[in-house]
């Protein structure tokens, strides 16, 4: 994605304000899953789900003047690793082990197929 030119002052506002409403969503969504996933799963699922449209947005010409507030704002926002590292303080070696692989091979793969999968409806 090429991103037009913006001035920083008017990137960094967007990133703000594209964050502020990815974290309530992240928590809305957490507590949805939560109660079936429990915490530390709800969070991967999160995280997956956010790579996934991250890679479908990057995919799309027509939200490029929007990426700072979409891209690393809200979806930026919406995903969490740091939230991540702290629910795995909880977890077994075992649990956490899984839960990192599943992580760092689940949101790649998800990022490239919200790319592939906006490439392809076009």
């Amino acid at each position: 994605m090429t991103v037009p030119s913006v001035s920083r002052a008017r990137a960094h506002a967007l990133v703000a304000a594209g964050s502020a409403a990815g974290a309530v969503l992240r928590v809305l969504a957490g507590w949805a899953a939560s109660p079936l996933l429990g915490d530390a799963w709800s969070t991967v699922l999160v995280n997956v789900l956010g790579c996934f449209a991250i890679g479908a947005v990057a995919a799309m010409p027509a939200l490029a003047r929007w990426w700072p507030l979409v891209g690393p704002g809200l979806l930026g926002g919406f995903t969490t690793f740091s939230a991540f590292i702290v629910l795995l303080d909880g977890a077994s070696p075992r649990e956490a082990a899984i839960l990192v692989v599943v992580t760092l091979v689940a949101c790649p793969v998800a990022a490239l197929l919200g790319e592939r999968t906006v490439t392809r409806a076009r």
